[in-house]
């Protein structure tokens, strides 16, 4: 396993967090723009924040996975 610098780190883990925000509000937000339309005040806006929360828990994993194995299975890919 290659040491990477701890800078490549350091973004990982910025996109990471930048992942769950935008995986959490947008669905929110279209959420509570749907209730807004439909008049159906709660229900969209539930929905969106599960459907975020369930996104957001399954790029994490992904994202964590790549990152604690090391990057080997994308450079097992490329070889």
């Amino acid at each position: 396993m290659r040491h990477r610098p701890w800078w490549v780190s350091a973004a990982q883990f910025t996109g990471l967090g930048w992942y769950i925000a935008a995986a959490i509000v947008l669905p929110t937000l279209g959420g509570a723009w749907l209730d807004g339309r439909a008049g159906t005040s709660p229900l969209f806006l539930l929905a969106g924040v599960l459907f975020g929360v369930v996104l957001a828990f399954y790029g994490v994993y992904r994202m964590a996975s790549g990152y604690l194995s090391g990057g080997n299975r994308r450079e097992e890919a490329d070889e």
